[in-house]
């Protein structure tokens, strides 16, 4: 059977607006469904820079031959485009702008760059977690003006034809939500209290995991089996008699979904037996919420559905922990040291020509230009004028946290007294004052 893939036609016209350059790679993200990749953007990979071109301020040079391109850099954007993807989407392949086809006799230079992309995402479960290893290719011939698409499989090393169209509005999509919130307190055992912070949080990502793996995902109140597909949800809803068939449609395209997760309350009976009662050296508190809006194909099964929005918490967790242990200039691991730790909140930035919506995360401080900058970088969106995000996490408050240990040193922090009490301890101070005056004069008096 022949593999399918299709796309909006505005990205054909993005190739053809690069044909300028020589040779150019790219990478295509999108979502598999039923043996069907359905293409949401292109996102070309910025030229490879060295470490002495950076220093003396060179520029990247220009590729002039598909052997030039440096697999290992190639593979590196497409782990920081996967972390900008909500879950249920992949980088599905790489296309090639080239003024020779590459594609007629399979180039062995393209095999080597999927065969490193599937390697360097797989090592990565949080962000990969697709069992497919059947990866697109598509080229674009400056000299003929057409394109041409194959698969190929980095495990058999097969070779396919693709059958890749451009359609107007080629595809619809079912819009999911959720919010996942998190309040667990991990108790470390002595002999961990020294462990670096990035180990801890490995293991806390892990329980996170866990305890996902288990739960149960309710899509707009209703469970169903895990083959039924994501569009059978609301079915068997009635519609009101004056709502026609077109209407009804068009706002199912528009609501978003809600997810519901429900997580066991109890723990591990085997677990609690291995570990007994242990005497705790310190406690790793973690806090927050993780926002969710994914983009899903309304033929995808609902175990699929479910699997993605795991897919979007955990990417989603595992960025901001990367990005923020990446940070730190030095471990706060002391147990004589009480630390708030504020991870970079997660922002949502929607496609050009699309609705789909795609993620950045912002350090404290940080906003839309800085959002701006890694749109442009990682997924060559050009953005004119201001970009709008939108901040579906918002800054944390942390003061709460500090409030204990700053009261002593800082009035700031002391809690506004009611206007009442204001007005009596300014009268008792006038009060005081005036007895005071009266004292001094009697006393001067006598003298």
């Amino acid at each position: 059977m022949v593999r399918s893939a299709i796309a909006d036609d505005h990205l054909l016209t993005y190739l053809t607006d690069i044909t300028r350059q020589n040779i150019c790679v790219g990478l295509i993200l999108g979502q598999s469904c039923l043996s069907k990749d359905y293409v949401i953007h292109f996102a070309k990979t910025p030229l490879y820079q060295s470490e002495e071109q950076k220093k003396e301020g060179l520029p990247a040079k220009q590729i002039k031959n598909i052997s030039e391109v440096n697999e290992k850099w190639v593979a590196d954007h497409a782990g920081h485009a996967t972390r900008m993807l909500p879950g249920g989407m992949y980088v599905l392949g790489i296309f090639v702008v080239s003024p020779e086809d590459l594609l007629s006799q399979f180039n062995p230079k393209i095999k080597g760059i999927l065969t490193t992309i599937h390697k360097q995402l797989e090592g990565i479960s949080y962000l990969y977690g697709n069992e497919n290893t059947e990866k697109l290719v598509l080229n674009y011939c400056m000299k003929t003006e057409k394109y041409l698409a194959k698969s190929y499989d980095v495990n058999t090393l097969r070779v396919q034809p693709v059958d890749f169209k451009f359609l107007p509005k080629a595809t619809k999509w079912i819009n999911v939500e959720c919010s996942y919130v998190i309040d667990q307190i991990y108790y470390l055992k002595t002999n961990e209290a020294d462990w670096p912070l990035q180990k801890h949080i490995k293991g806390v990502l892990e329980d996170i995991d866990e305890n996902l793996q288990n739960s149960i995902f309710l899509f707009d109140g209703e469970s169903k089996e895990g083959e039924e597909s994501l569009e059978s949800i609301g079915k068997k809803k009635k519609a009101p008699r004056s709502t026609s068939s077109k209407s009804q449609s068009d706002s199912q395209d528009t609501k978003s979904m809600k997810v519901s997760i429900f997580q066991s309350c109890s723990s591990d009976p085997s677990k609690g037996d291995s570990l007994g009662v242990f005497q705790s050296a310190s406690q790793l508190r973690i806090v927050g919420q993780v926002a969710c809006e994914l983009w899903l194909q309304p033929k995808i099964s609902i175990n699929d559905a479910s699997n993605a929005v795991k897919q979007d918490i955990m990417r989603s967790l595992s960025t901001r922990l990367e990005m923020h242990w990446d940070s730190l200039t030095e471990e706060e691991n002391s147990e004589d040291i009480n630390c708030v730790h504020e991870p970079p909140r997660r922002v949502l930035v929607t496609l050009p020509h699309s609705k789909i919506t795609l993620s950045d995360y912002l350090f404290p401080g940080e906003g839309a230009q800085d959002a701006k900058i890694s749109l442009e970088e990682l997924l060559d969106v050009k953005i004119d004028g201001k970009l709008k995000i939108k901040d579906v996490e918002g800054q944390a408050d942390i003061s709460e946290y500090y409030s204990s240990g700053l009261e002593s040193d800082s009035d700031e922090v002391l809690p506004k007294l009611p206007t009442d009490t204001n007005k009596f301890m300014y009268i008792v101070g006038l009060g005081v004052a005036l007895l005071v005056l009266i004292l001094s004069l009697l006393i001067h008096f006598y003298k």
